[in-house]
């Protein structure tokens, strides 16, 4: 404060040391321009509070986490429900009471671009190593963009993320089960896309508070970190953007993370990327240089997993340890690490999917056929095949990961 004893103080100093008051005067002259910048900043919240824009921003704000407690309480009630059914004395199955947990809140959520969700509610009892869960009628075009595997709890909010940057949620129990043979995507729950829109990808964010970060990826290489409170934000304005530069790229994953987390992406051609997510930039930048008919296939984080697991379309799975990856120190747009040699990248190798694992982790794989099989991940760690012989005629289409738990988690 500039009180009257300040400024007498002032004046005998300027009268004593007349040599002093230039530095007296730049002092006050600076003292004067930061009162009168926040006055004006006290002037403009007192316009917001008198027009109301204050008020609707602390409201919009109160909402936001009464949803977000919401979706913990919904999650939390289901776990202890589960809970109180085990303890209660209920029969375990084979797999344990963790397999308990699964079978009363997982689901298996299959979709495509066009916006079409199957769901397939899971048991433990369904997922026999080697048998199929559920399956279409007939083959599954291999297409450029086949349909991507989700197992996540039925209790999950789940955020459709579009490719023009719109978001839509909607609560994972609202979307109708489907029965396990003779899927049909013409019975399919349908998030409609708008005009030319096509789905990205599909995130379960009911845990969304309980991270710091958010990871934006392109199917082209590009990644962009979103601090939580932003996407909270975004998500009450349904639209997180595109995260992409490119005219010929798209969206391809959403992942949160913590700052002390690794980020990795694994290519169709067989390359991989991995990066500390501290060191990961808030506006989109290009990571990895694919090449003109390379794209991203998988993006996920390693927080406390052992390992990787990488899934050819030959039925091939590539088991690495997490200390085989080797993280990029700066952005210099590498191709990656090769996954495979060049040998078989030439013959046509390819990778479908990828995902962070331990060896009491389960997978589901989408094949050609139209089957979705179930395995054990300590048994591909073994056999280093999704096949019991090995075939030149094997396509498998997609593949996914998930642990045994009720939160059921996406690592796609």
């Amino acid at each position: 404060m500039i009180t009257l004893d300040k400024i007498e103080e002032w004046i005998r100093e300027a009268e004593e040391r007349p040599a002093s008051a230039p530095l007296i005067i730049h002092y006050i002259a600076k003292r004067l321009s930061e009162l009168a910048n926040r006055n004006e900043e006290l002037l403009s919240e007192n316009i917001e509070l008198r027009t109301g824009r204050k008020s609707e921003e602390y409201e919009g704000r109160i909402a936001n986490l009464e949803y977000q407690l919401e979706l913990l309480k919904r999650q939390l009630s289901g776990e202890a429900s589960a809970s109180a059914v085990v303890s209660a004395g209920e029969p375990s199955q084979a797999e344990g009471s963790s397999s308990t947990l699964i079978a009363k809140t997982n689901s298996l959520l299959i979709y495509n671009p066009q916006g079409g969700v199957l769901r397939v509610e899971l048991t433990a009892s369904d997922l026999i190593s080697r048998k199929p869960v559920a399956g279409f009628p007939g083959e599954v075009a291999a297409e450029d963009t086949p349909p991507r595997l989700l197992v996540t709890s039925s209790r999950e909010e789940l955020l459709f993320v579009f490719d023009s940057g719109r978001t839509a949620a909607l609560p994972a129990d609202e979307v109708p089960a489907a029965g396990r043979e003779g899927l049909d995507w013409r019975q399919a729950f349908i998030q409609e896309p708008r005009g030319s829109e096509e789905l990205a990808t599909i995130l379960p964010i009911a845990r969304m508070s309980l991270y710091e970060f958010s990871v934006q990826t392109s199917r082209r290489g590009f990644v962009k970190k979103i601090r939580q409170d932003f996407f909270e934000s975004y998500i009450a304005s349904a639209y997180i953007g595109t995260g992409v530069k490119l005219p010929s790229d798209k969206p391809y994953s959403l992942t949160f993370c913590g700052k002390d987390d690794l980020l990795v992406m694994v290519s169709k051609e067989g390359y991989l990327f991995s990066v500390d997510v501290n060191r990961l930039p808030f506006a989109a930048e290009e990571a990895m240089r694919l090449s003109a008919t390379d794209h991203i296939v998988a993006a996920f984080v390693i927080a406390q997993k052992p390992s990787i697991l990488i899934v050819t379309q030959s039925g091939k799975a590539i088991h690495r340890d997490v200390s085989w990856l080797e993280p990029v120190s700066s952005f210099n747009k590498t191709k990656g690490q090769p996954v495979f040699s060049k040998e078989r990248r030439e013959s046509g190798v390819r990778v479908v999917g990828a995902a962070p694992v331990d060896e009491n982790d389960r997978g589901l794989a989408l094949s050609g056929d139209g089957k979705i099989n179930a395995y054990k991940m300590g048994d591909l760690f073994d056999t280093g095949s999704l096949l019991a012989k090995p075939s030149p005629t094997a396509n498998i289409l997609g593949f996914t990961a998930f642990r045994m738990e009720s939160s059921g988690s996406q690592v796609e």
